[in-house]
């Protein structure tokens, strides 16, 4: 690690230019690492029909199946939330989460985890109630067609699987990265082409083999988290390491929250990213036919990431300070950028570094496997629709089959967008994660508008259906999430100002936006013309 952990300096912190870049291209591509989890353990079934049969799904139909309610396979509760889970507390919290300490203090970054928890709760929610009124044969990234009109609902949905491509791009770099951390000398380069082949040959072997490893690493993650947890309580203490840290993070003369209410919005951004994802576990809930369990399944979520993230995050307080040399470093995505990692070290266990490595890089692989499939099932999903050219759509002689075409595109996309990272490096991937931060932002508002037009339009009113899920906090729930992305994106760009305009930065909080105008410019060109139509 780049230093022992430091005490306290006087006087308010402001992250620098230097700063926010690594942590810009970190924390936006964590977006939808529970989202992959979630959709990857739906899609292991896929290929096999004695699975699809035994769940009691039925016909089996080409392209994309198991992203709808229909072809959702029934899991139980506690399935559920090991996967939610898993996307929460592997790589996106175990690097982003420190970062919150830098901006809000320890105080502040406690706060921005409840509140975000909160928000998710909502989402939840929202996502429940809007996917109960969808037909169920339309995967969720679909609903916007049938709510928000087909030409926004088209940019949503290929919106979506450019999310895939720029998070399937990030984990090859990020896997560069984490090599390093062992292997300085050798090109990143070499490391991410090799990651992006073997991720290529297992997609094409078997992608069944992610959900038993997928499940093998959340729960070691979370024993990690709960051993970090136990560890860091030790060291602050005084029991472990040289140093009793007690409250002295938390009795600056800054307070415990730093710079107010916008120290409490910059963490808030990260600590939003952390957790954004897991509300596509709403859609494996409403597969339940327990009404109880549809109920319970977000409160259970919420409520374990409650449990593991905020004693973490109150402990990681406790021990680093906002204003450590340990955030003055030039990226944050190996072990050395793991707050974790810092805990294990206060308490002078050293061996730490390489365990947490060894868990992002698994992670990695794993993640850039599943961001391929799920970017090659959507494509063939919207050529299947007419939304995409017909070369694209799923192959006709084989139930389930990836589409070589569909395949080689994403393949061609995401290497030309690697390039472009490789060239600029630092620039390039800030851009990526803003693409995919700001994605996420869009996300759930679109959720939030939908729930309201679902409730309030006769169209979707069939009170009848004994499935239909009502969300018991419309309308404050999806008021209050518009309210939290809001601020988040006010967030943005305030830092933007605080720390110096810096062109990086600029366009990574404003290009993913810029993007999805884009993409709704050409479905609206694309629809009049009628080369459009769901």
């Amino acid at each position: 690690m780049a230093s022992e952990p430091a005490s306290l300096a006087s006087g308010a912190s402001t992250p620098t230019q230097e700063q926010m870049l690594p942590i810009a291209g970190l924390h936006g591509a964590h977006i939808a690492h529970q989202a992959k989890r979630q959709a990857l353990h739906w899609f292991t079934f896929r290929r096999s029909s004695s699975s699809l049969e035994q769940m009691g799904v039925g016909e089996k139909k080409r392209g994309l199946v198991l992203v709808s309610q229909k072809h959702t396979p029934v899991f139980p509760v506690w399935r559920i939330v090991l996967v939610t889970v898993g996307g929460s507390i592997n790589s996106s919290f175990l690097i982003a989460g420190g970062i919150t300490i830098m901006f809000g203090g320890p105080g502040g970054a406690l706060i921005s985890y409840i509140l975000s928890i909160i928000v998710l709760y909502t989402v939840m929610t929202s996502l429940m109630e809007v996917g109960s009124r969808m037909p169920t044969d339309v995967p969720y990234y679909m609903y916007g067609t049938r709510v928000l009109g087909q030409t926004v609902g088209v940019a949503l949905a290929w919106s979506y699987w450019l999310v895939w491509i720029a998070l399937l791009v990030y984990e090859m770099v990020a896997g560069g990265f984490i090599i390093q951390f062992w292997l300085p000398d050798v090109n990143r380069a070499i490391w991410c082409l090799l990651l992006f082949l073997s991720c290529i040959t297992i997609v094409i072997v078997d992608s069944r083999l992610y959900s038993p490893i997928e499940s093998t690493l959340t729960i070691f993650t979370i024993a990690a988290l709960v051993a970090g947890i136990i560890i860091g309580s030790l060291a602050a203490a005084g029991k472990l390491g040289d140093h009793k840290y007690g409250f002295e993070t938390w009795q600056d003369d800054d307070g415990p929250i730093l710079n107010g209410i916008i120290g409490v919005i910059g963490a808030a951004i990260f600590a939003n990213f952390s957790v954004q994802g897991a509300e596509a576990g709403a859609i494996m809930a409403l597969k339940s036919p327990s009404r109880y369990s549809r109920r319970m399944t977000p409160i259970v979520i919420c409520g374990v990431l409650a449990v593991l993230l905020l004693p973490s995050i109150f402990v990681t307080g406790l021990i680093l300070s906002y204003s450590d040399p340990w955030f003055d470093k030039d990226t944050f995505d190996s072990a050395d950028g793991s707050s974790l990692t810092y805990v294990f070290e206060a308490a002078k266990i050293m061996p730490a570094a390489h365990v947490i490595n060894t868990i992002l890089l698994i992670s990695a692989i794993l993640d850039c496997c599943v961001s391929l499939y799920i970017a090659t099932t959507v494509i063939q999903d919207l050529a299947d629709r007419k939304l995409a050219p017909s070369i694209l759509q799923s192959p006709k002689d084989r139930e389930h089959a990836l589409s070589p075409y569909s395949m080689g595109l994403c393949c061609m996309v995401g290497l030309g967008i690697w390039a472009l990272t490789y060239i600029r490096e630092t620039g390039g991937f800030v851009l990526l994660g803003g693409v995919i931060g700001i994605s996420g932002v869009i996300m759930w508002s679109s959720i939030s508008i939908m729930h309201f037009i679902v409730r309030w339009s006769r169209r979707f009113r069939h009170s009848a259906d004994e499935n239909e899920y009502r969300s018991w906090l419309f309308p404050v729930g999806p008021l209050a999430c518009l309210v939290y992305e809001l601020g988040v994106l006010v967030g943005l760009f305030y830092i933007l100002a605080w720390v110096g305009f810096d062109i990086n930065i600029f366009l990574f909080e404003t290009l993913g936006l810029f993007i999805f105008i884009a993409l709704v410019i050409i479905a609206a060109v694309a629809q009049h013309f009628g080369y459009c139509r769901c």
